[in-house]
């Protein structure tokens, strides 16, 4: 009897293990099926056009009914929630990216894309250990919104407008192969893009409905087209794009002090109204010497760009002072709130 009971406690606590591990052991078996598909990114673009001429074509009853007013419907597999599905926008690609978690190599053939190809030039989609990718080329800056019913998410393409009061674009200047002022081993673009980070902080918590749009926030080199491109496709209210100075020479010197260029050929004078807040608040916050506004339409992104844009200096890289203070982060964190109130000020009197 002593032996019976204990076989069945046995096997209850085997039974209670494998309960507890069914989920897992269901993840195991999909990956294990998975792996065996072949298959890296694919473009997914014909069947969206496809489903495009069949939905027209259907009449607008049945694409009110299938897709309920939105541009694209994905279905998501059983035991896959809507929690799964993430959306990342890199703006200056005009790229998005949507990731959902627990789909596979196979998943549009089970699973069809339905919708409207409307401001899509391209969709790809690859997935790895069930972590399915589907990115969006679009012809314009949008952004992604999603709603989700049942086993269907919803993705709707919208004017950033639509969504901000407010569009502002930050550009780190340089980046990758190109390192712009160069002093005693330091490079400018890490200066710059650190304190575009501490700028990134401010606006991450700043309570206003400002989209903030980023050109580059790692070291990467977009170029000058994409990074002007992002403030005019985006119709920014604003655009400032961060630097730091050096002589002529490239040689150490005493010259130092902050300088703002902005486009002369802005017949509105915002863009020196917004330049001239600039550097007020550079010299205010970080009380540096003042070294002028200064017309800068020889700079690509300030000739090129539709919305008032201010170019900083913050400092000289070829003043030794200078170039220590540009290296510590109290200063940069000064720098980036000078810049931040800057921002918010052009905004609230315009």
């Amino acid at each position: 009897m002593g032996a019976f009971t204990a076989i069945i406690l046995a096997v209850a606590i085997i039974m209670s293990c494998i309960l507890i591990y069914v989920p897992n052991m269901h993840i195991i078996a999909l990956k294990i099926e998975d792996s065996k598909l072949t298959g890296g990114r694919v473009s997914v673009m014909d069947m969206l056009k496809a489903s495009d001429m069949e939905l027209q074509g259907e009449g607008e009853e049945t694409r009110k009914t299938v897709l309920k007013g939105h541009q694209i419907r994905l279905t998501l597999p059983q035991n896959v929630t809507s929690a799964s599905v993430s959306i990342e926008n890199f703006h200056v690609d005009k790229n998005i990216a949507i990731s959902i978690n627990g789909i596979g190599k196979d998943y549009f053939d089970e699973y069809p894309m339905l919708g409207e190809s409307n401001n899509i030039t391209d969709i790809t989609y690859a997935s790895e250990n069930l972590v399915g990718v589907i990115e969006i080329t679009l012809d314009r800056v949008l952004e992604a919104q999603m709603t989700s019913e049942g086993e269907y998410i919803y993705i709707d393409f919208v004017d950033p407008h639509e969504v901000y009061d407010k569009i502002v674009v930050i550009d780190a200047g340089h980046g990758g192969n190109v390192p712009g002022a160069t002093k005693m081993g330091v490079y400018e673009k890490d200066i710059n893009l650190d304190i575009v980070l501490e700028l990134k902080r401010k606006f991450d918590r700043c309570d206003k409905n400002i989209g903030v749009y980023y050109t580059r926030t790692d070291d990467s080199n977009p170029s000058f087209e994409n990074r002007v491109g992002l403030a005019n496709d985006s119709k920014a209210d604003v655009f400032l794009s961060v630097h730091n100075n050096s002589t002529a020479s490239g040689r150490m010197s005493s010259i130092n002090g902050s300088e703002v260029m902005y486009e002369g050929g802005d017949s509105s004078g915002e863009s020196k109204k917004f330049a001239s807040l600039c550097l007020d608040h550079l010299l205010g916050e970080l009380g540096s010497k003042s070294k002028g506004t200064v017309v800068g339409d020889e700079v690509y992104i300030i000739r090129m760009s539709k919305s008032p844009v201010a170019l900083v200096e913050v400092g000289f890289m070829t003043n030794q002072k200078e170039l220590e203070n540009l290296q510590d982060k109290e200063y940069q964190r000064k720098a980036a709130q000078a810049l931040y109130d800057a921002v918010l000020e052009y905004l609230d009197e315009n």
